[in-house]
Protein backbone atom coordinates (compact mmCIF):
# COMPACT_ATOMS: atom_id res chain seq x y z
CA UNK A 1 0.00 0.00 0.00
CA UNK A 2 2.94 2.37 1.15
CA UNK A 3 6.37 2.10 0.35
CA UNK A 4 9.10 4.35 1.47
CA UNK A 5 12.72 4.28 -0.68
CA UNK A 6 15.74 6.13 0.17
CA UNK A 7 13.97 8.84 1.98
CA UNK A 8 16.61 11.62 3.29
CA UNK A 9 16.08 15.27 4.63
CA UNK A 10 18.08 17.78 5.74
CA UNK A 11 18.03 21.38 7.43
CA UNK A 12 20.29 24.00 7.27
CA UNK A 13 20.70 26.76 9.95
CA UNK A 14 23.36 29.13 11.66
CA UNK A 15 25.50 26.00 12.85
CA UNK A 16 25.36 24.39 9.26
CA UNK A 17 23.84 21.16 7.28
CA UNK A 18 21.59 18.87 10.00
CA UNK A 19 20.28 15.66 8.98
CA UNK A 20 17.14 14.36 9.73
CA UNK A 21 16.42 11.43 8.02
CA UNK A 22 19.16 9.20 5.88
CA UNK A 23 18.19 6.20 3.67
CA UNK A 24 14.48 5.72 5.56
CA UNK A 25 13.00 2.01 3.72
CA UNK A 26 9.84 0.54 4.81
CA UNK A 27 6.80 -0.82 3.50
CA UNK A 28 3.03 -0.63 5.06
CA UNK A 29 0.92 -2.99 4.12
CA UNK A 30 -3.23 -2.80 3.67
CA UNK A 31 -4.18 -2.94 7.79
CA UNK A 32 -1.26 -2.59 9.27
CA UNK A 33 -1.00 -0.19 12.94
CA UNK A 34 2.82 0.68 12.51
CA UNK A 35 4.50 2.46 15.36
CA UNK A 36 7.10 3.94 14.99
CA UNK A 37 9.10 5.18 18.04
CA UNK A 38 12.14 7.45 18.76
CA UNK A 39 13.54 9.53 21.02
CA UNK A 40 12.45 13.26 20.86
CA UNK A 41 14.02 15.07 18.07
CA UNK A 42 14.70 11.95 15.81
CA UNK A 43 12.79 13.34 12.80
CA UNK A 44 9.46 10.97 13.35
CA UNK A 45 7.45 14.04 12.86
CA UNK A 46 9.12 15.33 9.62
CA UNK A 47 8.90 12.00 8.75
CA UNK A 48 4.87 11.78 8.78
CA UNK A 49 4.59 15.32 7.40
CA UNK A 50 6.81 14.20 3.98
CA UNK A 51 4.80 10.78 4.12
CA UNK A 52 1.43 12.78 4.17
CA UNK A 53 2.55 15.19 1.31
CA UNK A 54 2.94 18.40 3.51
CA UNK A 55 7.06 18.74 3.12
CA UNK A 56 8.92 17.72 0.63
CA UNK A 57 11.92 15.90 0.57
CA UNK A 58 14.93 16.07 -0.15
CA UNK A 59 16.04 12.56 -1.85
CA UNK A 60 13.83 9.42 -2.18
CA UNK A 61 10.16 8.44 -2.54
CA UNK A 62 6.96 8.04 -1.12
CA UNK A 63 4.44 5.97 -3.11
CA UNK A 64 0.74 5.19 -2.40
CA UNK A 65 -0.83 2.41 -4.37
CA UNK A 66 2.30 2.89 -6.88
CA UNK A 67 1.80 6.48 -7.31
CA UNK A 68 3.94 9.17 -5.78
CA UNK A 69 2.78 11.50 -2.64
CA UNK A 70 3.69 15.18 -3.49
CA UNK A 71 0.51 17.42 -1.86
CA UNK A 72 -1.58 16.19 0.84
CA UNK A 73 -4.84 14.79 -0.61
CA UNK A 74 -8.30 13.30 1.35
CA UNK A 75 -6.20 9.63 1.05
CA UNK A 76 -3.65 10.22 4.04
CA UNK A 77 -5.11 12.38 6.65
CA UNK A 78 -2.95 13.57 9.77
CA UNK A 79 -3.71 13.89 13.19
CA UNK A 80 -1.30 16.26 14.98
CA UNK A 81 -0.19 16.94 19.10
CA UNK A 82 -2.48 20.08 19.30
CA UNK A 83 -5.94 20.23 21.04
CA UNK A 84 -7.07 22.64 18.74
CA UNK A 85 -8.03 20.84 15.57
CA UNK A 86 -11.55 21.13 15.43
CA UNK A 87 -13.25 24.38 14.33
CA UNK A 88 -14.54 26.35 17.23
CA UNK A 89 -17.71 27.85 15.49
CA UNK A 90 -19.20 24.52 15.00
CA UNK A 91 -20.47 21.52 17.74
CA UNK A 92 -18.60 17.98 17.17
CA UNK A 93 -21.84 16.79 15.39
CA UNK A 94 -21.45 19.61 12.55
CA UNK A 95 -17.51 19.50 12.64
CA UNK A 96 -17.64 15.89 11.38
CA UNK A 97 -20.62 16.56 9.01
CA UNK A 98 -18.26 19.52 8.20
CA UNK A 99 -15.79 17.29 7.22
CA UNK A 100 -17.74 14.81 4.99
CA UNK A 101 -19.18 17.94 3.05
CA UNK A 102 -16.08 19.79 1.79
CA UNK A 103 -14.91 16.80 0.79
CA UNK A 104 -17.99 15.14 -1.00
CA UNK A 105 -17.63 12.09 0.51
CA UNK A 106 -21.75 12.15 1.47
CA UNK A 107 -24.04 14.51 -0.14
CA UNK A 108 -27.21 14.12 1.50
CA UNK A 109 -27.34 16.49 4.66
CA UNK A 110 -29.31 14.12 6.91
CA UNK A 111 -26.70 10.87 5.95
CA UNK A 112 -23.77 13.36 6.88
CA UNK A 113 -25.59 13.87 10.42
CA UNK A 114 -25.91 10.20 10.67
CA UNK A 115 -22.59 9.41 9.93
CA UNK A 116 -21.28 12.23 12.63
CA UNK A 117 -23.37 10.52 15.40
CA UNK A 118 -21.97 7.31 14.35
CA UNK A 119 -18.39 7.96 14.93
CA UNK A 120 -19.07 9.79 17.95
CA UNK A 121 -20.96 6.76 19.16
CA UNK A 122 -17.93 4.89 18.81
CA UNK A 123 -15.35 7.45 20.32
CA UNK A 124 -17.94 7.51 23.71
CA UNK A 125 -18.59 10.84 22.75
CA UNK A 126 -22.53 10.86 21.20
CA UNK A 127 -23.59 12.66 23.93
CA UNK A 128 -21.51 15.81 23.41
CA UNK A 129 -22.84 15.96 19.82
CA UNK A 130 -23.98 19.36 20.47
CA UNK A 131 -21.27 20.66 21.99
CA UNK A 132 -18.32 23.38 21.09
CA UNK A 133 -15.33 22.68 21.41
CA UNK A 134 -14.13 25.42 24.09
CA UNK A 135 -16.84 23.51 26.41
CA UNK A 136 -14.65 19.82 25.81
CA UNK A 137 -11.54 18.98 27.57
CA UNK A 138 -8.36 18.37 26.13
CA UNK A 139 -8.92 13.99 25.65
CA UNK A 140 -12.16 14.90 23.97
CA UNK A 141 -11.14 17.12 21.82
CA UNK A 142 -8.59 14.57 20.44
CA UNK A 143 -11.34 12.10 20.53
CA UNK A 144 -13.46 14.35 18.29
CA UNK A 145 -10.67 15.31 15.63
CA UNK A 146 -10.10 11.39 15.48
CA UNK A 147 -13.87 10.82 14.91
CA UNK A 148 -13.74 13.51 12.21
CA UNK A 149 -11.09 11.92 10.20
CA UNK A 150 -11.64 8.04 10.39
CA UNK A 151 -15.66 9.48 9.40
CA UNK A 152 -13.88 10.39 6.13
CA UNK A 153 -12.30 6.89 5.95
CA UNK A 154 -8.97 8.01 4.91
CA UNK A 155 -6.69 5.36 3.00
CA UNK A 156 -4.03 5.73 5.87
CA UNK A 157 -4.16 7.55 9.04
CA UNK A 158 -1.00 9.61 10.34
CA UNK A 159 -0.78 10.12 13.79
CA UNK A 160 1.84 12.75 15.26
CA UNK A 161 2.12 11.47 19.48
CA UNK A 162 -1.79 13.02 19.76
CA UNK A 163 -1.90 11.62 23.13
CA UNK A 164 1.08 13.15 24.55
CA UNK A 165 -0.45 15.60 26.37
CA UNK A 166 -2.92 13.94 27.66
CA UNK A 167 -2.70 12.09 32.14
CA UNK A 168 -2.60 8.62 31.92
CA UNK A 169 -6.09 7.43 32.19
CA UNK A 170 -7.62 10.10 29.48
CA UNK A 171 -4.55 8.63 27.37
CA UNK A 172 -6.18 5.28 28.15
CA UNK A 173 -9.88 6.71 27.14
CA UNK A 174 -8.36 7.99 23.62
CA UNK A 175 -6.37 4.52 22.88
CA UNK A 176 -9.70 2.71 23.36
CA UNK A 177 -11.36 4.88 21.08
CA UNK A 178 -8.88 4.76 18.16
CA UNK A 179 -9.00 0.62 18.92
CA UNK A 180 -12.59 0.25 18.35
CA UNK A 181 -12.61 2.97 15.64
CA UNK A 182 -9.40 1.16 13.67
CA UNK A 183 -11.58 -2.18 14.25
CA UNK A 184 -14.49 -0.75 12.94
CA UNK A 185 -13.21 0.82 9.74
CA UNK A 186 -10.21 -2.13 8.75
CA UNK A 187 -7.76 1.27 9.04
CA UNK A 188 -4.63 1.55 8.12
CA UNK A 189 -2.49 4.03 10.51
CA UNK A 190 0.96 4.96 10.94
CA UNK A 191 1.34 6.47 15.02
CA UNK A 192 4.78 8.15 16.00
CA UNK A 193 5.26 8.13 19.98
CA UNK A 194 7.74 7.92 22.55
CA UNK A 195 5.65 6.05 24.86
CA UNK A 196 6.75 2.07 24.66
CA UNK A 197 3.54 0.97 26.63
CA UNK A 198 1.33 2.99 23.88
CA UNK A 199 3.25 1.54 21.03
CA UNK A 200 2.74 -2.37 22.64
CA UNK A 201 -0.88 -1.76 23.07
CA UNK A 202 -0.84 0.12 19.61
CA UNK A 203 0.83 -1.81 17.36
CA UNK A 204 0.70 -4.81 14.74
CA UNK A 205 4.59 -3.54 13.35
CA UNK A 206 6.76 -1.55 15.91
CA UNK A 207 9.37 0.47 14.44
CA UNK A 208 12.50 2.19 15.92
CA UNK A 209 13.82 5.86 14.10
CA UNK A 210 17.40 6.45 15.50
CA UNK A 211 18.31 9.67 16.43
CA UNK A 212 22.27 9.14 15.35
CA UNK A 213 21.25 7.58 11.97
CA UNK A 214 18.82 8.75 10.77
CA UNK A 215 16.82 5.49 9.39
CA UNK A 216 14.67 2.83 11.25
CA UNK A 217 17.18 0.81 13.20
CA UNK A 218 14.53 -1.83 14.39
CA UNK A 219 11.68 -3.34 12.87
CA UNK A 220 9.24 -5.68 14.87
CA UNK A 221 6.53 -7.43 13.30
CA UNK A 222 3.57 -9.47 15.27
CA UNK A 223 4.85 -7.64 19.36
CA UNK A 224 2.59 -9.19 20.58
CA UNK A 225 3.81 -13.00 20.28
CA UNK A 226 7.31 -11.05 21.30
CA UNK A 227 7.23 -11.48 25.60
CA UNK A 228 9.96 -9.79 25.93
CA UNK A 229 9.78 -6.91 23.36
CA UNK A 230 9.37 -4.02 26.00
CA UNK A 231 12.72 -4.72 27.69
CA UNK A 232 14.26 -4.59 24.19
CA UNK A 233 12.53 -1.38 23.33
CA UNK A 234 13.86 -0.13 26.03
CA UNK A 235 17.33 -1.11 25.58
CA UNK A 236 17.13 -0.12 21.70
CA UNK A 237 15.86 3.41 22.99
CA UNK A 238 18.31 4.00 25.66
Amino acid sequence: MLTISELCKQYTGPSGTLPVLSGVNFTVEEGDFLVILGKSGCGKTTLLRIIGGFLPADSGSVLLDQRPVDEPSDQMIMIFQSFDQLFPWFTLEENIAYALKKTKKIKDAHARMETARHYLEITGLLEFGDHYPHTLSGGMKQRGALARAMALKPRLLLMDEPFSSLDYLTRKAAQASLINLVSSNGSTVILVTHDIEEALRLGTKIAILDKDSHRLSFWYDHPKDRPHLKEELEEALR
